[in-house]
C-alpha cells in the first residue's frame, strides 16, 4: 500500500517539532484512516465517564486494524547516520536486549538509512500497516510511495510507534497537538 494512500484525522495534520538543544531538527505529522474501522463512538463513550486518556487512546490505535503513518519533515540537513542514531535512541529506550527477530528489523531499519545524505525538506514516511508491519518511505527527489525498507517485528515497531506518542514521547510537541486534535474529535 502506498504511503500516499493514508489519511488523516479530520483532513488537517497533527503537527510537532522536535527541538535537541534548542535546534529544530524535523517537522513532523500523524495520520491515521479512521475509517476501516476504529470504534470512535466506545471511544466517545469512555471519554464521557472518564477523563480523556491520550496514552490509552494512542495504544489504542496503535493496535487498531487501522493504516497510520508519520511523515518527519527535515528543516536541515542530516546525514543518514545520524538520523537512525536518533530513531535507535528511540527504541533502544525499550528493547534492552533484542531478540533474534528484533536484531534482523533493526539491521533491516538501519539499512534504509545509512549511507543516505538527507537533505533538508526530505519526508520519511513511517506507516504502520498493521502492528507488524511497518513500511519506511523516504522522499527526497524520489516517489514517495517507493518503500525503502519493510520492519515486520510488532517489538520494534510499537518501541517506534510508543517513542512518539508514549508517556515520555521524543517530541511532547507533536503528541501534545495529537492529543488535543484526537480529543476535540472523539469528544465531539
Amino acid at each position: 500500500m502506498a504511503t500516499q494512500q493514508v489519511f488523516n484525522l479530520n483532513f488537517s495534520p497533527l503537527l510537532g517539532y522536535r527541538e535537541k538543544f534548542f535546534l529544530k531538527i524535523y517537522a513532523a505529522a500523524f495520520y491515521v484512516d479512521c475509517s476501516i474501522g476504529v470504534d470512535t463512538a466506545r471511544w466517545r463513550e469512555k471519554v464521557v465517564i472518564e477523563t480523556f486518556d491520550a496514552s490509552s487512546v494512542f495504544d489504542s490505535i496503535f493496535k487498531a486494524p487501522v493504516v497510520k503513518s508519520l511523515s518527519i519533515i527535515l528543516v536541515r540537513d542530516v546525514d543518514g547516520k545520524t538520523f537512525v542514531k536518533a530513531l535507535d535512541d528511540i527504541i533502544t529506550r525499550q528493547i534492552k536486549k533484542p531478540s533474534t527477530e528484533e536484531e534482523h528489523s533493526l539491521s533491516t531499519f538501519e539499512k534504509a538509512f545509512l549511507g543516505r545524505s538527507l537533505k533538508q525538506g526530505t519526508t520519511v514516511y513511517l506507516t504502520w500497516l498493521e502492528p507488524s508491519r511497518l513500511l519506511i518511505s523516504i522522499a527526497g527527489n524520489q516517489d514517495s510511495s517507493q518503500v525503502d525498507a519493510e520492519i515486520t517485528s510488532a517489538t520494534v515497531n510499537y518501541a517506534l510507534y510508543d517513542g512518539f506518542f508514549g508517556g515520555t514521547p521524543v517530541s511532547p510537541t507533536l503528541r501534545s497537538s495529537t492529543s488535543q486534535l484526537l480529543e476535540a474529535i472523539l469528544t465531539k
